[in-house]
């Protein structure tokens, strides 16, 4: 006891708190599995081309993927686009430097 009759409270450590053994182990099994919802999807989408053994739909994935549709297709072409863009202008910028350099002299 310390003065005044109170006494020092003693704090749990984690391993105080948290069951063990075989209670342990059961909270391990009853607690489901979290998937985020991308991660649930994909394994859907996954499961869904496993069972169908189409051929078509195969093909037709195959295609859209490579094809002018796709997603990633239509960003590099943007991304081309940009870096293009870029170059000109910096080469138009370029330009201007050099003609107010020779004015200046």
């Amino acid at each position: 006891p310390l003065q005044g009759g109170r006494q020092k409270r003693t704090q749990k450590t984690k391993s105080e708190v948290q069951p063990k053994g075989l209670d342990s182990l059961l909270n391990q099994i009853s607690r489901p599995e979290k998937l985020s919802t991308v991660a649930k999807t994909s394994a859907d989408w996954n499961l869904f081309k496993e069972k169908s053994d189409n051929a078509q739909l195969k093909e037709e994935l195959e295609k859209k993927a490579m094809g002018n549709e796709s997603y990633l297709v239509k960003k590099d072409f943007l991304n081309r686009v940009d870096v293009r863009r870029f170059e000109l202008e910096k080469a138009e910028r370029e330009k201007e430097r050099v003609k107010r350099a020779a004015s200046k002299k």
